[in-house]
């Protein structure tokens, strides 16, 4: 098992790494608060899951097996380029949505249904179907991730002992990374959604959505131009 003194000096670098800005971070911050709290939740849940399968596929060799193919490599990270360049396309869209001129009728109507989503209770919930898509979102952008495929593969191994069984040690330091996930991102998503109701106007949302979709581009690019032995 991994020792108590590796233990401790893994929580607090792993907790940097997790907290460090990036595709994660965009996302989670974004449905936070142009959605909302529930949303931006469960992202975050999609997020850690993310983490799970990145541990998995650490302890099985399947990472290894990508990072040292250049072909392997290169499809996860063109399908992931790929989908955080969709992700950055459909903000702009919203984007261009959002500043487009509405009828009067559609502003009364607008301004009813929110006046009476301001009077819904809090506590609703997300139908499975929402929490499923924002879930899905949060999980693809982490688990399409090849950079992950080597923070598993260089950064995970310097906290084990190579004497003992990896599969446990793999499993203990994934748990805790994706424990760590959640303990950031959860009340981040909650923190954000609490305050979203300042920026509930068209032209921050415009802003918003044009600030991210660039973001989730740029993101997109620099991953498309990483190598198998990127940092």
């Amino acid at each position: 098992m991994i020792s108590l003194d590796n233990l401790l000096l893994f929580v607090p670098m792993a907790a940097i790494l997790v907290m460090l800005p990036g595709p994660d971070f965009a996302l989670i911050a974004k449905i936070s608060l142009m959605n909302g709290r529930p949303q931006g939740q469960a992202a975050a849940v999609g997020v850690a899951l993310g983490i799970c399968v990145h541990t998995t596929a650490a302890m099985l060799g399947i990472s290894a097996i990508i990072a040292q193919s250049v072909l392997w490599f290169s499809i996860l990270k063109y399908i992931g380029a790929a989908y955080l360049a969709w992700l950055g396309i459909q903000a702009l869209r919203a984007a261009q949505r959002a500043g487009q001129p509405v009828s009067s009728a559609v502003v009364k109507t607008a301004h009813q249904t929110h006046t009476q989503a301001d009077a819904t209770p809090p506590a609703q919930r997300l139908s499975m179907r929402q929490w499923l898509h924002f879930f899905g979102q949060g999980f693809l952008t982490n688990a399409l991730n090849p950079k992950a495929v080597l923070i598993f593969l260089t950064f995970l191994p310097q906290f084990m002992d190579p004497h003992a069984p990896l599969a446990p040690q793999f499993l203990t330091l994934g748990s805790i990374m994706s424990g760590l996930c959640l303990f950031w991102y959860v009340p981040l998503a909650y923190m954000l959604g609490r305050i979203r109701h300042i920026f509930e106007n068209s032209r921050f949302q415009k802003w918003m959505h044009r600030c991210t979709g660039l973001v989730f581009i740029a993101f997109g690019l620099k991953l498309a131009t990483a190598h198998a032995g990127a940092d």
